[in-house]
C-alpha cells in the first residue's frame, strides 16, 4: 500500500503539512526522523519508539498501519501511530505488549496533537470508528484534548487504567527508605540476607558485560517457567516480537535489566523501558529455585 496523500492546514508558525503512511517499509525508513523527535518527547522512549510499531504491525497481521504525521516546513513535528483493525473499521493505537501508547510531538506541542487528531476524526478516513487506548491521564492526547472545545465531553469518557502502581522518587535511595517503616525496612534486609546465603546477587544487566543478543531468551525463559498458561508471551509470534526488539533497546539503554545472577546464572529477571523521566516495570520472571526469597520484591528495590 502507498502513502495517502497529504494536505495542508494553518498553523501559528506556517503551515503544517499532514501525510498518512500505510506502507509498512516506508515507515520504517522514517525511524531515524521518529525517533530523534521521541527524544524530545515526554512519550515512553519504547513503547513509542519505531522500532515497537514497526515490530507490532509485523508480528499481528490483522494491524494495518495507518500513521499519521505531521511536518513543519519539512521538519518531522509529530507523529500518531494508528493502526486499522476490524477489516478497516476501527483506528487505535496498536497497544501490543505495551503499558503506554501517545502522540508523539516535542514537550508542550499540544496545536500539532490537535492537528493530528482532527485529522484521524475526519469522516472522510473510511475506518468508522476512533479509539484512543492505553493513554495516561498526562499525555500529549488528554492534554491536547482538553484544551479543545468538546474536551469536557472525553474527559467524561476517559477510563482510567487500573492496576497501575506509581512510586514519586526521592533524590536518593536512602531518602527512599527513611519513608518506609522498620517493618519494611527490616522484611527487605531479610529477603537480602536470604538471597546472599543462596549465593545469588542483584544487580543491574549492562551490555557492556552481558550479551545483548542472550537477553530476550533469558528473559523469556524466566518469564515462561514462571507462568507458562495464559502469558502474553506464550505465542510464537509474540516471543518472535521480543527477540526482534528487547536487544536492540537494551542496547541503547531504552530497555533496562535487573537479575539476581548466581555466578553465569540468571535466576530472576525484571526489565524496565524508560520514560521522560521514569522507569516503568514492564515484565519479568524467575526460576522456582529463587521462589524463597521473593525475586519480585529484591528486582522492584534494584530497579528503585
Amino acid at each position: 500500500m502507498q502513502a495517502r496523500a497529504s494536505f495542508e492546514s494553518k498553523f501559528e508558525s506556517g503551515p503544517l503539512a499532514i501525510q498518512v503512511l500505510t506502507d509498512l517499509p516506508e515507515i520504517a525508513r522514517l525511524s531515524d526522523e521518529w525517533d530523534a523527535l521521541l527524544a524530545r518527547s515526554i512519550c515512553n522512549r519504547a513503547f513509542s519508539s519505531a522500532q515497537w510499531f514497526v515490530a507490532s504491525c509485523s508480528a499481528n497481521p490483522s494491524f494495518q498501519p495507518y500513521v499519521i504525521i505531521a511536518r513543519k516546513e519539512a521538519v518531522l513535528a509529530g507523529i500518531l501511530p494508528l493502526v486499522l483493525i476490524e477489516e478497516g473499521a476501527l483506528a487505535t493505537f496498536p497497544s501490543y505488549l505495551t503499558d503506554y501508547s501517545d502522540a508523539i510531538v516535542a514537550r508542550d506541542d499540544f496545536a500539532v496533537v490537535a492537528s493530528l487528531l482532527d485529522h484521524a476524526r475526519a469522516k472522510a478516513n473510511g475506518y468508522r470508528r476512533l479509539l484512543l487506548r492505553h493513554i495516561r491521564r498526562d499525555s500529549n492526547c488528554m492534554r491536547a484534548i482538553q484544551t479543545q472545545k468538546n474536551g469536557s465531553e472525553v474527559e467524561a469518557a476517559f477510563r482510567e487504567m487500573v492496576g497501575c502502581h506509581y512510586l514519586r522518587l526521592p533524590a536518593t535511595y536512602d531518602d527512599f527508605l527513611r519513608t518506609k517503616d522498620s517493618r519494611f525496612r527490616k522484611r527487605l534486609k531479610r529477603l537480602q540476607a536470604l538471597a546472599d546465603n543462596s549465593n545469588f546477587v542483584v544487580s543491574e544487566l549492562v551490555p557492556d558485560s552481558f550479551p545483548a543478543n542472550k537477553l530476550a531468551d533469558v528473559f523469556l525463559s524466566l518469564h515462561l517457567a514462571r507462568q507458562k498458561v495464559g502469558s502474553c508471551f506464550e505465542s510464537a509470534a509474540a516471543q518472535t516480537f521480543v527477540r526482534e526488539v528487547i536487544p536492540d533497546l537494551f542496547t541503547q539503554r531504552i530497555v533496562r535489566a535487573c537479575a539476581l545472577t548466581a555466578g553465569d546464572g540468571v535466576a530472576a529477571i525484571d526489565l524496565y523501558t524508560m520514560g521522560d523521566q521514569s522507569l516503568g516495570a514492564w515484565n519479568g520472571g524467575f526460576l522456582a529455585t529463587a521462589d524463597h526469597c521473593s525475586p519480585g520484591k529484591l528486582l522492584i528495590n534494584a530497579g528503585i
